[in-house]
């Protein structure tokens, strides 16, 4: 069997690496499963290939499609496809006319605007939806729309072969005593002027605390396209040595980054899951789309992290954050708890694969659909 990944790659890299633990999970259930990516050229940001790539794909490239190439382009992206599984790029579906023995099966996010109404004819002719959220996040009202097509499974976490704290720590070189924040910078996908804003507080932030009560201060930012680029922005001559950057880094590498970190920056889904599962402390920034708010505030709200609306953003509110983590352990631990007991939960990502077996298994064995 042939599972096509087709993340979105408009926005951050969370898309690619929720796919890639999905493909990972298809492996363990059944080592036969073929694994391909198809990454969309008209509407990507480049760190999403590097992303692609370092999970160890690589991708097919969609190029713009025009009435004198699609079924060619179609054929060659997808022709060999028993299930297609896309991440919030179901635009895309109607390529699935070309080949109609592809099962088609997608994961959505909230709305962003009202496109889960708009786009319910679309997902009327899917085989199966996968909601991939907490409780805490509810199913947007016009999925009602599909209810018989979707499954629940929580949040896709395949954490069993990440290190634990201290382990991840000695692995990363950090010194005792050295609180760790953690950035991930990701060539700003909620926009230039909102990236720009989060870098400049958690920078400032972290400058103050690592210039009086905690010296031994570092902060990591990760998933870093460029450096230069970042330097001008901080208005820095040089990067101070409590500094540390890297760029996009493969999964398995950022989630040791997130366990090592005493504070975790949470701007997408993907990072929040993840931070909260390996019980690591969260200030969260969500960028300004419906999904990351949601899930953002939701957290904030249940006594899970301490959480930001954008507008609220600023070096002030992240150093109060920040001390209030690193000075009141208690606090922070009963937070890391509760947020812990909010994301995990449920079948999660092995029971998305179970179903994308399923599916590709019954559609192998039946008609195309007309």
């Amino acid at each position: 069997m042939k599972v096509i990944m087709l993340p979105c790659v408009e926005g951050g890299i969370g898309h690619v690496s929720r796919t890639a633990t999905l493909a990972r999970a298809l492996k363990r259930a059944d080592p036969s499963v073929q694994i391909e990516y198809v990454i969309d050229t008209v509407r990507l940001r480049s760190p999403n290939v590097e992303m692609t790539v370092q999970m160890g794909y690589q991708p097919r490239l969609l190029p713009p499609i025009s009435r004198q190439n699609r079924k060619a382009v179609t054929e060659a992206c997808f022709g060999d496809a028993d299930v297609i599984v896309d991440d919030t790029a179901r635009y895309l579906f109607p390529l699935r006319a070309g080949v109609p023995r592809a099962a088609w099966v997608s994961i959505p996010i909230p709305p962003v605007g009202d496109e889960l109404f708009g786009d319910w004819p679309m997902m009327r002719q899917m085989d199966a939806l996968i909601w991939a959220y907490a409780p805490l996040v509810p199913r947007p009202e016009e999925l009602s729309l599909v209810e018989d097509l979707i499954t629940t499974t929580g949040p896709f976490l395949d954490l069993a072969a990440v290190p634990g704290r201290e382990e991840a720590r000695a692995g990363l070189g950090a010194e005792p005593g050295s609180p760790m924040i953690l950035y991930a910078v990701r060539n700003f996908p909620f926009s230039r002027e909102f990236g720009i804003r989060v870098l400049s507080s958690v920078y400032r932030a972290a400058e103050r605390l690592q210039a009086s009560t905690h010296p031994g201060l570092r902060l990591h930012l990760v998933a870093v396209h460029d450096r230069e680029e970042l330097r001008g922005i901080l208005g820095l001559d040089a990067f101070p040595d409590w500094v540390r950057l890297e760029g996009v880094m493969p999964q398995a590498d950022a989630l040791r980054h997130i366990s090592a970190a005493d504070i975790v920056i949470g701007e997408g889904t993907s990072t929040m899951h993840e931070a909260a599962a390996l019980g690591t402390s969260m200030v969260l920034v969500p960028g300004p789309i419906s999904e990351t708010l949601l899930l953002g505030e939701a957290l904030g709200r249940e006594g899970g992290a301490h959480s930001f609306l954008p507008d609220a953003v600023s070096p002030e509110a992240l150093e109060g954050a920040f001390r209030a983590v690193l000075d009141r352990p208690g606090e922070a631990a009963a937070m890391r708890d509760r947020a812990r007991s909010l994301v995990t939960g449920g079948g999660g990502v092995d029971a998305a694969a179970r179903l994308v077996l399923e599916i590709g298994a019954k559609r192998r064995h039946s008609p195309a659909r007309p």
